[in-house]
């Protein structure tokens, strides 16, 4: 009996370990990857201000690279926290915006 019981439990075991390398594959076989515009490692995207006066502001924005995801024939890219262009028929191009006040005359 105890040798019966040891037999399940070691097949339970082995089964959850299964299962959890199984899981373990699929998500990493599924991951997004990262694409690097300038060798840097993941990055959200940055700007800054060179200046400004009354009339106009001069910035500068950094995009350090975007999000590859496989989604059946094709792949999906995306700049992370950052929205994109999803007309019906059109591709869905990532674009960053940040609001930017410049002050009245």
């Amino acid at each position: 009996m105890k040798k019966k019981k040891k037999l399940e439990d070691k097949k339970m075991k082995r089964m959850t370990l299964t299962i959890l390398i199984v899981l373990l594959a699929s998500t990493l076989a599924f991951a997004d990857e990262w694409i690097s515009f300038e060798g840097k490692g993941e990055a959200s995207p940055e700007y800054d201000i060179i200046q400004s006066n009354d009339s106009y502001v001069e910035f500068e924005l950094e995009i350090p690279g975007m999000k590859s995801k496989d989604v059946e024939s094709y792949n999906r890219v995306y700049i992370p926290e950052h929205a994109k262009m999803d007309s019906v028929g059109f591709p869905e191009v990532p674009f960053v915006s940040y609001l930017i006040a410049i002050p009245e005359h």
